[in-house]
């Protein structure tokens, strides 16, 4: 197998393992498998991406397997701009009231926090490697306000254009509404289950006419005036 750049406390032994969500790191791959960091399980090629500042909110970036899953995702992320954090309004677990997202039977078919699958669906999957909010709100899913422990981060959102990232927050945010309406349509039972996750905000997003700014979302109550 290929060598890969080894990033700082990573360790280098590297074995094959199950296709990510990017859908170009498969090319190449005469088994099915990709190379992945044996300790952290993480892509290598995803981590050599993120050592690079490179960063994709684009659908077309993602498996074909992976798209639905991905637009449902950042359905229940209410998506602002570069600087703002980005609130979770997707499940939580009722004691803890911490944050996650259920991913498919391939994908293991467990529940991971979701500034985890925020990272994984960005910045690419990095595997079993801490992840931290430098905000400090750990409901925030801005892949600007993540980072990803022992892996160095060159992006800076002032330099984005410079270093050829695609963060186009509108088109995401377009993306969504296009899923939404089309499960609604087309897959009623699928759009129940979203909507039993969180049948307030799906209800506004599906209502929503426009971006959504901190005054419309109080006068929704959907947060509360004390949370700025």
């Amino acid at each position: 197998m290929a060598q890969w750049p080894i990033p700082p406390n990573l360790h280098s032994t590297i074995e094959g393992g199950p296709v990510c969500f990017c859908k170009d790191h498969s090319i190449g791959s005469k088994d099915g498998r990709i190379p992945r960091y044996n300790d952290s399980h993480a892509c290598v090629r995803c981590i050599s991406a993120l050592t690079e500042g490179r960063l994709a909110l684009d659908i077309h970036e993602i498996e074909k397997k992976h798209r639905r899953r991905f637009l449902e995702f950042w359905s229940f992320v209410e998506i602002g701009t570069a600087d703002e954090c980005w609130p979770w309004h997707g499940p939580t677990h009722s004691r803890s009231r911490s944050t996650y997202f259920s991913m498919p039977r391939h994908w293991g078919g467990r529940q991971y926090s979701a500034q985890r699958c925020a990272v994984w669906f960005s910045w690419g999957d990095v595997g079993r490697l801490p992840i931290k909010a430098v905000c400090g709100n750990n409901d925030c899913c801005n892949p600007l306000h993540l980072r990803v422990k022992g892996v160095p981060h060159f992006f800076n959102h002032r330099h984005l254009h410079a270093i050829d990232l695609e963060f186009n927050s509108r088109k995401l945010m377009e993306d969504t509404q296009r899923f939404l309406e089309t499960t609604r349509d087309k897959d009623p039972k699928r759009f129940e289950k979203i909507e039993k996750d969180n049948k307030i905000w799906i209800d506004f997003r599906m209502n929503a006419s426009g971006p959504l700014d901190t005054k419309t979302l109080i006068n929704a109550n959907l947060i509360q005036n004390d949370e700025f």
